[in-house]
């Protein structure tokens, strides 16, 4: 298996990527010791990413990088020193190969999987500069006991608040009826590590775009989200 997927796109003002895309273990790691259920669920992959992704690059014409491993293999999202890297547990379900792994297994995962997909997602933002760099992620409609989340779209917000309120304000003429707050259900202080690493660091001006996943997890709602974002991020790249 890649570590990633590109997707063609001629227009190069606007990149779209997604970290937690796929569910997909790779053959030479074998059963993680979860069962199938589990690996549908979100602690596997981000529900509905992947379909929203592909759909905005369609619409956009743009390019885009999708993540080819779950994040139960090992989180795109985290920095080699976070405790979640490579998680024993998520969301109360143990995840029994990530057990005890030994040194020269969590390496192989590091150099064929997490450290391919974010060289070439450095490649295709430096090809691209100044592009409007756009990550896709998805959350659950609620987690553990906590009251059901009330934001349908959350945007993670740390160096950029001027593009995320534009896209804010575009967003809400198009869907007045959906709640899209700044740093819900998370803050960009505290999940933000791709974006933080190689988007922020190149200089572009970017979107962090949190999807509840009951909006996104069949492929007519991923294609209707889609298609209200690209119209809000149309909107605001003819602003400049």
């Amino acid at each position: 298996m890649l570590a990633y997927e590109l997707i063609d796109g001629e227009r190069t003002d606007v990149f779209v990527f997604a970290d937690h895309a796929s569910r997909v273990i790779p053959d030479w790691i074998g059963d993680l010791g979860v069962s199938e259920a589990d690996m549908r669920r979100h602690i596997a992959y981000d529900i509905g990413s992947e379909w929203v992704a592909r759909r905005l690059c369609a619409l956009l014409g743009c390019g885009g990088l999708l993540c080819g491993f779950s994040r139960l293999v090992i989180d795109a999202n985290r920095d080699l020193g976070s405790p979640g890297l490579i998680p024993d547990t998520s969301d109360g379900t143990a995840i029994p190969r990530n057990q005890n792994l030994t040194i020269p297994q969590r390496e192989e995962r590091i150099e064929r999987l997490y450290t391919p997909y974010h060289k070439a997602l450095g490649r295709d933002l430096d090809s691209r500069p100044r592009a409007l760099v756009i990550s896709v992620h998805s959350f659950t409609p609620q987690i553990g006991g906590e009251p059901p989340r009330e934001t349908d779209v959350g945007l993670l917000v740390k160096d950029d608040s001027e593009t995320a309120v534009a896209f804010k304000t575009e967003f809400l003429q198009i869907a007045p009826g959906l709640q899209i707050d700044i740093n819900l259900p998370y803050s960009a202080h505290d999940l933000n590590f791709t974006v933080d690493n190689s988007v922020v660091t190149r200089g572009h001006p970017h979107l962090a775009i949190e999807l509840r996943q009951d909006h996104i997890d069949t492929m007519t709602g991923a294609n209707i989200m889609a298609e209200r974002i690209a119209r809000a991020v149309t909107k605001i790249l003819r602003q400049d």
